[in-house]
């Protein structure tokens, strides 16, 4: 594999940083292994999290109570 040279085995990252002006700059910075591993548990967070919304988006398959709010009549009567 010749031509790679000097570029070969560099990744690299850019990230969107607030510049002291106010703007936005985008930065160059190595992916290190510890960034790697950072943004990796980061997107497992995110994930579990979107999966946790689905679920509870879903409309509940059971449940001991109607929708009409309606009593199912489970309770024992005490007279």
């Amino acid at each position: 594999m010749a031509g790679l040279g000097a570029f070969w085995g560099t990744r690299v990252l850019e990230i969107v940083k607030k510049h002291d002006s106010g703007g936005l700059v985008w930065k160059r910075i190595k992916l290190t292994t510890t960034r790697k591993a950072n943004a990796k548990k980061r997107l497992r967070r995110v994930w579990q999290n979107e999966a946790v919304l689905r679920a509870c988006s879903e409309l509940p398959s059971s449940g001991n109570s109607t929708a009409d709010g309606e009593d199912t009549g489970t309770k024992e009567s005490t007279s």
